[in-house]
């Protein structure tokens, strides 16, 4: 079938070429699938997000409950899991969690979010790792989120970023947030227990 002879046996391997797509296209791609594609663009390039495992699903299930948890007595704004947002131009991202205040709330519908989260959380999984480290955090960056939480389940801790730098919080800290005034009562070893 696709036996290679002569001088082609002697050749190092072709690299894998990946397409690229412009926004439109990609638009395109997610409307036909109802924007359920688990396809992230990014800098043009299409990226799969793989299904992560339970550990992973539970701790980003358990960071959107305690943040909807933190907003619900009328702190307001919207929590949002997994939704398509538009970072940029050629850039669809697909945070664990997304929060945007009252002031910035966007309207839903259907399509991405083309307003910036003002809070994005981000959780590592072997199959995401290097893009949410490498590459997402930096767009984030860029497009002018406030805060991006990286939740790491194996190394059991929170990194928080924000523009005082960064922050650790590892088991039983004060997860402490300028954004989000009074969560700094909640105790990592109590609220997040299944990060430990």
């Amino acid at each position: 079938a696709c036996a290679l002879r002569g001088d082609y046996a002697n050749r190092m391997p072709l690299a894998v070429k990946h397409p690229r797509l412009s926004s439109d296209e990609y638009e395109a791609l997610q409307a036909k699938a109802g924007w359920t594609a688990p396809v992230e663009l990014i800098g043009g390039e299409p990226v799969v997000t793989l299904p992560t495992a339970v550990r992973v699903s539970s701790v980003r299930g358990e960071l959107f409950y305690v943040l909807r948890g933190w907003a619900s007595p009328g702190r307001g704004g919207l929590t949002l899991q997994n939704v398509f947002v538009r970072i940029s131009e050629g850039t669809f991202l697909a945070p664990a969690v997304a929060w945007w205040s009252d002031s910035r709330r966007p309207s839903v519908g259907p399509g991405p979010i083309d307003t910036v989260p003002d809070l994005v959380i981000e959780v590592l999984a072997p199959s995401s790792r290097d893009n949410v480290l490498g590459p997402k955090c930096a767009l984030y960056v860029a497009a002018g989120v406030n805060e991006i939480w990286v939740a790491d389940p194996h190394a059991t801790q929170i990194t928080v970023v924000s523009g005082g730098g960064e922050r650790v919080f590892a088991r039983g800290e004060v997860l402490r947030s300028a954004l989000l005034p009074g969560l700094a009562g909640r105790r990592l070893h109590h609220q997040l227990e299944w990060l430990i």
